[in-house]
C-alpha cells in the first residue's frame, strides 16, 4: 500500500513538473525587451503576457518576433577507462593494462526566446497599425502639340 502511494505520488510530481512553464526576462529598455520561454509554451507564454503587461502597460505591446535562438555552446565529454589482467598458468606473475577512450562533442545550445515592443510604434506590418501612406497616381503624358 505504502509503495503504490510513493509511486503515485512520484508520478503525479513528474507530470507536474512536465506540464509547467516560465518566463524568464532577458532584457527590458524603454522600447521593449526580451522573455526567454521554458517548458510547456502556453504556461510560458502566459506568464510572458503578465511580464510584458507589468512592464509596458496592458494591451500596449506588440510581439515582434518568437523562436529558437542560438545562445552559446554545450561540450559534452565522456571517458570511459577498460582494465584488463592477466595471470600465468602457475600464478606467478600478473599483468593488467588499462585503456582510457575519451569522446568529446560540442553543440550549440538554443533557448526559445520572444522579442517585444511597448506602444504601437513599433508595430510590425499588418500587426493593427496605421497603413503605410499610398504612393501618389503617376503625372500624366505631355499634351501633343496642335496640328499634328
Amino acid at each position: 500500500m505504502l509503495r503504490k502511494l510513493s509511486r503515485s505520488l512520484i508520478v503525479g510530481s513528474l507530470m507536474t513538473l512536465a506540464a509547467c512553464g516560465a518566463a524568464r526576462v532577458i532584457h527590458q529598455d524603454q522600447a521593449g525587451g526580451v522573455i526567454e520561454l521554458q517548458g510547456d509554451h502556453g504556461k510560458a507564454m502566459e506568464q510572458a503576457s503578465q511580464e510584458m503587461a507589468t512592464h509596458c502597460g496592458a494591451n500596449n505591446f506588440t510581439v515582434m518576433s518568437q523562436g529558437e535562438e542560438a545562445i552559446g555552446t554545450d561540450t559534452y565529454t565522456r571517458e570511459d577507462q577498460a582494465t584488463d589482467s592477466k595471470t600465468s598458468k602457475n600464478g606467478r606473475r600478473s599483468a593488467s593494462d588499462t585503456t582510457t577512450t575519451g569522446q568529446q562533442s560540442t553543440r550549440t545550445a538554443t533557448a526559445w526566446r520572444l522579442h517585444y515592443a511597448c506602444g504601437a510604434a513599433g508595430a510590425p506590418v499588418g500587426a493593427g497599425g496605421p497603413p503605410p501612406p499610398a504612393e501618389p497616381p503617376p503625372a500624366a503624358p505631355p499634351a501633343a502639340p496642335q496640328g499634328y
